[in-house]
């Protein structure tokens, strides 16, 4: 159990290589055997101690060659530029998951981060609608809503959530290059905390 005290809630959407509605969700291996993607994370409450959290985002991408509740997923994290030091700080503890509470608890062995960097990151936010992107490398937005599939089940955490197609999800950093528009997305809210 974390000895910090912190809890962070907010809108959190995602999209990835697989097929409406995500295997995954559902505890099934992913549709082409891999998963890759970006998730983004737009907190609008966050206490770390004393350090406030509101406002701020992170996007993680990430990449799992096999089914996702088994095998190792290697994370990129990019944290908002417009933190402070130790709101950085604060970020890079609860995500990369040293900070432990019950984000860690489903986690932690399946995480393996690769990176963690600050990034300007633009986040655009109208309902359902979300858009994020990191000019250059990264692009992310929620398209077209699916209502005919319902609510389905998002893992971080299981909470329901609104399935739906990407307009955008890509990534370039010169090395990992993807491209997924047009498959699986989903958008809902979080709350992670210190406690168990």
């Amino acid at each position: 159990m974390s000895a910090t005290t912190w809890k962070i809630s907010g809108l959190y959407f995602e999209a990835c290589n697989c097929e409406l509605v995500c295997p995954c969700y559902s505890g099934k291996p992913p549709t082409y055997g891999f998963c890759e993607g970006n998730c983004a994370w737009h907190i609008q409450q966050g206490q770390y101690r004393d350090v406030s959290l509101d406002g701020l985002n992170v996007i993680m991408v990430q990449r799992c060659d096999g089914f996702m509740r088994e095998t190792k997923w290697q994370c990129w994290f990019y944290l908002d530029d417009r933190a402070t030091p130790m709101q950085f700080d604060a970020l890079r503890s609860i995500f990369t998951l040293s900070e432990g509470g019950h984000l860690a608890n489903i986690f932690s062995h399946l995480w393996e981060v690769q990176s963690v960097e600050r990034a300007t990151i633009e986040m655009k936010l109208d309902g359902w609608q979300h858009h994020t992107s990191i000019l250059g490398k990264l692009g992310l937005a929620i398209g077209l809503l699916k209502p005919e599939v319902g609510p389905t089940l998002c893992r971080l955490p299981n909470v329901p959530g609104l399935a739906a197609l990407a307009e955008e999800d890509w990534f370039d950093d010169g090395v990992m290059k993807f491209d997924h528009r047009g498959k699986n997305a989903l958008t809902t809210t979080f709350v992670y905390h210190s406690g168990e």
